[in-house]
């Protein structure tokens, strides 16, 4: 479904943020703004990368299929990430497929366009570079923890890692079914995971919303056997 470009989206978000007036402009001349409920596909893996989607509002699924196989959710997007950029800035086709795991605004920028402004916008072409170099670490990350770090340690860690605060309210606005995929465990053991943790005091449930007293407990919780010291998320 469009949508009218909106206050939120008039900036382009944290890709355009430091891009030039005049380049933010030209690009969202040219964006696609959607409204769009869960559920909703987006692209699909192996389809040329031909938009760049900036997320506004909302939350996106990452998923990748083998041949004959079943969909296997790879990673979790909010608000802030644009995808599929490496792709799009490689001319390659999209490595995965795209939904929405909430009711989520979006706005679509051509690829073709947004190569062609980062030639000459140096502050766009480094916000690119910072995202795609984020989009790794967080790659990276994820398979330290499923190699090191158990299902109570990795919702731990999740759940840090959406709350920048020192203490407050993590949402989480996805099934849980896609959010214990995501960290590589069933809703059943999502849901265990999640019941110790209310059971030990770091965190309270509260329906979609986790209520999280402390941020560095839940990091301490979530060090694979052998560290020593809390790590930055």
């Amino acid at each position: 479904m469009s949508a009218r470009v909106g206050p939120l989206v008039r900036d382009g978000g944290p890709l355009l943020a430091v891009a030039a007036p005049e380049t933010r402009a030209r690009l969202l001349a040219q964006a696609r703004p959607m409204v769009l409920p869960r559920g909703a596909a987006i692209f699909a893996q192996d389809v040329p990368a031909e938009y760049v989607h900036l997320l506004v509002q909302g939350s996106v699924g990452l998923s990748t299929i083998e041949e004959g196989g079943a969909a296997t959710l790879v990673e979790i997007l909010g608000p802030g990430d644009a995808f599929p950029l490496g792709a799009a800035m490689l001319r390659l086709p999209c490595p995965v497929s795209a939904a929405t795991l909430a009711p989520s605004r979006i706005v679509s920028i051509p690829g073709a366009a947004l190569r062609a402004e980062a030639v000459a916008d140096a502050g766009l072409m480094q916000a690119a570079i910072e995202q795609m170099s984020r989009q790794w670490r967080l790659l990276a990350d994820q398979v330290a923890d499923l190699k090191t770090r158990d299902a109570t340690q990795r919702t731990a860690r999740f759940l840090a890692r959406r709350l920048p605060r020192p203490h407050g309210p993590v949402e989480l606005p996805e099934p849980r079914a896609a959010i214990a995929a995501r960290l590589g465990m069933t809703p059943e053991s999502l849901s265990r995971a999640l019941h110790g943790l209310e059971a030990a005091g770091l965190l309270r449930l509260n329906g979609r919303r986790v209520d999280v007293p402390d941020r560095a407990a839940l990091l301490r919780l979530a060090m694979p056997r052998g560290e020593h010291r809390v790590r930055p998320a």
